[in-house]
């Protein structure tokens, strides 16, 4: 193991390098003098910021923090499909060398899909220590998740997600914590089905009004309260996961199909699922009050979406042509909001010029009675009231190959 000190974002760390498979991996370590130490496994996504004040706060209580964002350390793309495709040998590796190199107990620690990677190291290591019939396998405790997505691919729009064959055969004590306003928030009971079908211990707490912890322009105050409260929490967790024992045995991972490679549309797809587009009773982002309960006569879509992804407010203008260019003709755009604050979304809407109301769904409970995984994701609705086409991801809505599409519909 190589130590060098660092200061790019992260005072009182310092950079290490821990050789895994032949392969020299880049980490933060927050050193502590204490009995306990946390891989923390990154996703990589956005900004750092606030996953290393968190380390350091919790080194300043008496545990280690190893700090790792694996595709990085790789070299590899940054994407969901790369983490995915990780098969925990990794990880399993630094969990052994962690302890190795300073005798300590660990906790993994992850969120969003780095905890695919993460929970298959944890059986890998499970696996070794059971080869190995030793009693000093024994210092695993658990892992610490927040919000995991576990989807081994996101399926076509109104399908039900996959997941990844890892969240059922997993068996290690685990602390989940969902953030309440996040986009799988409303698909908390798979996941925890999934995990405790492997006879996992999980322990669970939602983050009300939070959508990421560790999300920069996450600004509620919710958010700053748990942020506070984070670091002596992670302590309770550490100390409370140590207490359970970690199985030594493992369940059977029964091999999924190949995840697609990308789960983005990038045109209109046929509507391939068998639901029927939902009444719709909300609120307005002004306060006002909509219903729809008949979607026949017109062509409507219905875009969820939110302010914090990208790729929605990117697609807004091409939504406002579209309307512009349908005006006069049987069509309906219906845009609903997903889980955030009336103000927030009255403070967005006087920035970003938009040309339809804006529905509020303000705790996300609508959102998942139409299954929606991703956002922005839209659903077509032909004249006859039927969906014919779903699209999961911001497309260009005003191109001639769309609005042609569209146009079709309403002569039929």
């Amino acid at each position: 193991m190589l130590l060098a000190s660092t200061c790019w974002g992260a005072e009182s760390a310092e950079e290490i390098t821990v050789e895994i498979k032949d392969t020299e991996l880049s980490l933060l370590r927050f050193n502590a003098e204490g009995e306990h130490l946390i891989i923390w496994i990154s996703p990589g996504f956005g900004d750092l910021q606030r996953s290393y004040d968190v380390a350091k706060t919790i080194s300043s209580r008496g545990i280690e923090v190893w700090h790792i964002d694996l595709a990085e350390s790789l070299f590899l793309p940054q994407s969901t499909n790369t983490l995915r495709a990780l098969d925990g040998s990794y990880v399993a590796g630094l969990i052994a060398e962690a302890h190795e190199s300073t005798g300590k107990t660990v906790t993994l620690m992850t969120r969003s899909y780095a905890a695919i990677p993460a929970l298959r190291g944890a059986r890998l290591w499970q696996l070794q220590a059971a080869n190995a019939d030793n009693h000093q396998y024994d210092y695993l405790t658990g892992a610490i998740l927040f919000s995991p997505e576990l989807y081994s691919e996101i399926p076509p729009l109104g399908l039900d997600p996959v997941y990844d064959p890892i969240a059922s055969a997993t068996n290690i004590p685990i602390m989940l914590y969902q953030s309440g306003r996040r986009g799988n928030r409303w698909q908390l009971d798979k996941t925890l089905e999934q995990l405790q079908a492997g006879g996992a211990a999980v322990y669970l707490k939602i983050l009300p009004g939070v959508t990421g912890v560790f999300y920069l322009k996450d600004n509620a105050a919710e958010t700053s309260d748990v942020l506070n409260q984070l670091p002596e929490e992670i302590e309770r967790v550490v100390h409370m996961l140590e207490r359970i024992p970690t199985p030594k045995t493992v369940n059977k991972l029964i091999a999924g199909g190949k995840p697609a490679v990308s789960s983005l549309d990038i045109s209109l797809n046929p509507f391939i699922s068998d639901m029927a587009p939902l009444e719709i009773n909300l609120k307005t982002a002004s306060g006002e009050s909509f219903t729809r309960e008949d979607f026949t006569g017109k062509v409507t879509l219905v875009n969820f979406w939110a302010s914090w992804c990208g790729p929605c407010v990117e697609e807004i203008p091409a939504l406002n042509r579209l309307r512009e260019h349908m005006k006069d003709r049987p069509f309906e755009l219906i845009s609903i909001n997903y889980a955030e604050k009336p103000q927030q979304i009255r403070e967005f809407l006087n920035m970003v010029k938009v040309d339809f109301p804006v529905l509020l769904d303000e705790d996300g409970s609508y959102s998942a009675k139409w299954n929606v995984l991703v956002y922005p994701a839209t659903f077509v609705v032909a004249t006859d009231g039927n969906i014919v086409y779903g699209v999961n991801g911001a497309i260009e809505w005003d191109s001639e190959e769309i609005t042609g599409k569209l146009e079709a519909l309403m002569v039929k």
